[in-house]
Parts: C-alpha cells; structure tokens; sequence
C-alpha cells in the first residue's frame, strides 16, 4: 500500500516546526513531530542523522517570538 503524500498544508506545518536537513523530504513522522511540536509550543531540532530533540526555551534559528510565546 503506498503511503499518502503530504498537503501543502501539512508540509507547511512540517517546514514551520521541524528542522528538516537539506535533501531531505518530510514524511508522516514529521508532521507528527510538528504537531506535537504546535502543541507544546516549541519546534524539533535535527541533532544527528534520524535524531531529533524538542526545543521548548528558544525560538527557532531565523524566526522572531511572538508577544505571548
């Protein structure tokens, strides 16, 4: 059974809150680390090849807090 491609939505999502390494295309898991990520108010950072960590303390490299976050 093939697998669904991502929405353009859902891929925005993933481009929103996941650090995805250059290359490389998000799957499922990803947008399910960017959900999680919107939940809990942070963002994944890639820290090794398939590891990731989620950061909650810092904005995300190149994007500006916003007033309440």
């Amino acid at each position: 059974m093939v697998e669904p491609v991502l929405t353009p939505e859902e891929v925005a999502l993933v481009r929103e809150y996941v650090e995805i390494p250059p290359g490389l295309a998000a799957d499922r898991v990803d947008l399910l680390r960017a959900r999680l990520a919107k939940a809990v108010g942070g963002w994944f950072r890639n820290v090794g090849p398939g590891l990731y960590e989620i950061v909650t303390d810092s904005p995300r490299p190149g994007r500006q807090m916003a007033a309440g976050e």
